[in-house]
């Protein structure tokens, strides 16, 4: 019985946290919540939507970084919550990032 749970709850981990290598597997709400988060802290300097007219640097934008082959949600959420050249010096808790990195990983084409 305890078996299970424990591989139920480890199951859980690997899907949720993306270690398959697949796309984020975000709920909707974490989406939502990380458009909400990169349009009030992340598009003073990148691009957020899809699409969308250049910025004022040469951050990248998010859908450019939602393409690139080798992307995946651990390293998203790692770099996010690290500050990064020119960043404001913004804290994120590994919630935001998370769902900051859910919302870019949502921008990938298939």
């Amino acid at each position: 019985m305890a078996t299970t749970a424990i591989r139920s709850a480890a199951l859980a981990i690997v899907l949720g946290s993306g270690l398959l290598g697949g796309r984020c597997l975000a709920q909707p709400a974490s989406i939502s919540e990380g458009y909400r988060l990169a349009a009030a802290l992340c598009a003073r300097c990148h691009v957020i939507v899809a699409s969308g007219s250049g910025s004022w640097t040469d951050a990248p934008a998010f859908e450019s970084v939602a393409n690139r082959p080798d992307m995946t949600p651990g390293w998203l959420v790692a770099f996010i919550q690290k500050p990064h050249l020119h960043m404001i010096t913004d804290i994120y808790t590994p919630a935001q990032a998370s769902s900051i990195a859910s919302y870019i990983l949502s921008l990938r084409r298939n």
